[in-house]
């Protein structure tokens, strides 16, 4: 038979932010979006439709929201793990599509 711990320790009652998972997720879903736009354009030979770059503009806000989401759950009381990771990837995702952005309008 199975013995259980008897030291289970739970600090101050915390639980992980809603705010930082649901930054997480977005930001994840962003970069989802990015590389399947990416494999779409390989497949039409770099001549994607609007429509794709319409849904780069819509995962670069969302990338953006996310963000800010994640900043903002900072201030909950609760383990810090998920707004840091959520911040940290919206954060890079956001920056990749603003570099993105910018090389086509210079290009």
């Amino acid at each position: 038979m199975k013995r259980k711990k008897r030291n289970h320790y739970k600090f101050a009652g915390k639980k992980h932010s809603k705010r930082g998972k649901i930054s997480l997720v977005l930001g994840l879903f962003s970069i989802l979006l990015g590389i399947s736009m990416v494999i779409f354009s390989v497949e039409c030979d770099g001549n994607a439709s609007v429509y794709i770059g319409s849904i780069g503009l819509f995962a670069m806000i969302l990338s953006a929201i996310s963000l800010l989401i994640g900043i903002t759950s900072f201030r909950e009381e609760s383990y810090k793990l998920f707004p840091i990771l959520g911040s940290i990837c919206s954060g890079c995702t956001l920056a990749g599509w603003l570099a993105i952005y910018m090389l086509g309008l210079y290009m």
